[in-house]
């Protein structure tokens, strides 16, 4: 099945329009949480930042959304 990984990060929102085809929500939830963390170890340096992927399958439903929130102290 084909599930979509929608993102925000600090530069704005993007829509997947592509997709990756994972056998199962499961390996989707798995791909979410991996792509996640390259968000994370991408981002800007400095500052606050919240990075957040929902995935959705074929019908646009809503699958997983992870959230990660960073805050300098």
């Amino acid at each position: 099945m084909r599930y979509f990984f929608d993102t925000i990060d600090q530069t704005g929102a993007r829509r997947d329009p592509i997709g990756v085809d994972c056998a199962t929500a499961t390996a989707a939830r798995r791909l979410a949480r991996e792509a996640l963390a390259e968000m994370f170890v991408d981002a800007r340096d400095g500052g606050d930042a919240t990075l957040v992927i929902a995935v959705r399958d074929a019908e646009g439903s809503p699958v997983f959304e992870g959230r990660l929130v960073y805050a300098e102290r």
